[in-house]
C-alpha cells in the first residue's frame, strides 16, 4: 500500500486502484503531478452473474467497492476514559481532520458532508477546481448514488485468500506463469484454505457480507 501511495503521488505509475490515499498524495504541493490527475469510478462490466436467478446477464452493471474504514474505542475497562475521548475528540477535530484529509500517506479519507464540497479542496489545497469536482461527486456517488455496492471479502482466512491472489498476479505479471495457469493456481490455493478453515464457517461468514450489501 505504501508502495502504491508513493509511486502514483510521485508520479511514477499510470493509475491507482486503491483508497483514495494515492490520489490524495499526487494532489500534494510536494507532488510533479498536482492538478493533472482524475478520478472516476471503478468500470463495470456489460455481462454480469446474477446470483437470484442463476445466470449470466447481457446488461451493464457497475458496483461501488465500499471498504470498512477506521474507527477509534475507548476500553471499557480502562481507567482514563475521560482523557482518551478527550483525546479522539481533539484528534478528530474539524481543522486536525481537514489537514489529515489533505495528506495521502495519513490514510484518512473523506467521510463528512462537508468533506464532499469541492470548493473546500480548491480554497485549501489549492487543487484545479475541475478536478475537486470531478473527486468529490465520484465518491459521493459511491456513497449516495448506488444501491449496488460491494464489500471487501471478509470471511475467516481473508489474508490467506489475498496473499494467494497476490502471489499469482505477481508470477503472471513476471511472465512466470501464463494468466490462466495463475489462476489455476490460486484456485488451487483457495481449496486448500477451504479445507483448513472448513467450507460451512467461510460460507457462513461471506453470507453475513452479502446480507449487509443486499440490504444497504
Amino acid at each position: 500500500m505504501g508502495d502504491e501511495i508513493n509511486s502514483f503521488g510521485g508520479g511514477q505509475t499510470l493509475f491507482s486502484f486503491s483508497w483514495d490515499d494515492a490520489f490524495v498524495a499526487a494532489m500534494q504541493d510536494d507532488s510533479p503531478i498536482k492538478n493533472k490527475v482524475g478520478a472516476a469510478p471503478l468500470p463495470g462490466s456489460d455481462r454480469v452473474w446474477n446470483r437470484s436467478s442463476g445466470a449470466w446477464e447481457n446488461e451493464f452493471n457497475q458496483a461501488p467497492y465500499i471498504v470498512w474504514g477506521w474507527t477509534a474505542a475507548v476500553a471499557k475497562a480502562s481507567k482514563n476514559q475521560d482523557v482518551a475521548f478527550d483525546y479522539l475528540c481533539f484528534f478528530a477535530n474539524d481543522a486536525n481532520h481537514q489537514a489529515d484529509i489533505a495528506i495521502g500517506r495519513f490514510g484518512v479519507n473523506p467521510f463528512k458532508k462537508s468533506d464532499f464540497v469541492p470548493e473546500l479542496y480548491v480554497e485549501r489545497q489549492g487543487w484545479d477546481p475541475e478536478i475537486a469536482k470531478q473527486y468529490a461527486e465520484t465518491l459521493m456517488e459511491m456513497e449516495e448514488g448506488s444501491t449496488n455496492r460491494v464489500f471487501p471479502l471478509r470471511v475467516p482466512g481473508v489474508f490467506q485468500f489475498n496473499s494467494a491472489i497476490a502471489t499469482g498476479t505477481s508470477k503472471a505479471l513476471a511472465g512466470q506463469l501464463s494468466p490462466q495457469e495463475a489462476l489455476d493456481e490460486v484456485a488451487a490455493e483457495w481449496k486448500k484454505i477451504v479445507k483448513r478453515i472448513g467450507a460451512d464457517t467461510v460460507r457462513e461468514a461471506y453470507a453475513i457480507g452479502v446480507a449487509l450489501e443486499d440490504n444497504l
